[in-house]
């Protein structure tokens, strides 16, 4: 009876253990994201005929979020992200703010009459409005999309079982002052919670569904983006 009671001691005692640990590996993962009030771009904005330029950013830090890894909390986190790391190289999983950026441009362009310019890709340092203003000379718009999260990880509930979350910002700035003319942050997660994968399932076939869903996300934040604030 007393051996009983102390195996089940210790089942909840690692049960709790990875739920501690998977909150503070998630803590630190995501501890960078930003926070980003939605604007609205004003109808007055007068969009025809200015031309517009895409910023681009390093490969953001994808995290790889696996149980034996959230054990170790902090620690593991690190991990995660060496390893995600790893993945997205090896698989070639393109960051989706590529592919956002290039979509919103080219519905700007067919609905505003915008002119995309050519970025030479060139790589931004960081993120500030002044310093995109000198990277990206000679457009009336920049279109600063960049990828805040993104990262896959198990379920707390359901440890075998695995979903992903991205997160994007979409800027629209005055090409000239770097002054906002609109802004929002899209979060969402792809996967279908009646059906969700394990992470072999993401990973397999040079992790097709994992790319598979990283579109999918894109294609949510495009239209979330372009209805509620660029109102394209």
């Amino acid at each position: 009876m007393l051996q009983a009671g102390l195996k089940i001691t210790n089942k909840l005692s690692g049960e709790n253990m990875r739920k501690i640990g998977y909150l503070a590996a998630v803590a630190v993962v995501l501890s960078g994201c930003v926070s980003a009030p939605t604007k609205p771009m004003d109808s007055s904005a007068g969009l025809q005929g200015k031309s517009v330029i895409l910023t681009q950013y390093a490969r953001p830090d994808f995290a790889a979020m696996t149980p034996g890894k959230a054990v170790f909390g902090a620690f593991g986190a690190l991990a995660m992200i060496h390893s995600g790391n790893e993945l997205v190289a090896k698989d070639n999983i393109a960051d989706p703010s590529f592919e956002i950026g290039e979509q919103v441009a080219n519905d700007l362009s067919i609905k505003d009459g915008v002119r995309i310019l050519p970025n030479q890709r060139v790589v931004a340092t960081d993120d500030k409005p002044a310093t995109l203003v000198k990277v990206y000379p000679g457009a009336d718009l920049i279109l600063d999309v960049k990828t805040i999260n993104w990262m896959y990880s198990y379920y707390p509930s359901q440890w075998g079982k695995y979903h992903v979350n991205y997160a994007v910002r979409l800027r629209l700035l005055n090409g000239r002052t770097g002054d906002l003319i609109a802004q929002q942050l899209c979060k969402t997660d792809p996967t279908d919670p009646g059906n969700p994968p394990s992470v072999d399932g993401l990973r397999a076939d040079h992790s097709a569904l994992l790319k598979q869903l990283l579109h999918k996300a894109a294609d949510t934040c495009v239209k979330n983006m372009e209805q509620q604030t660029l109102k394209v």
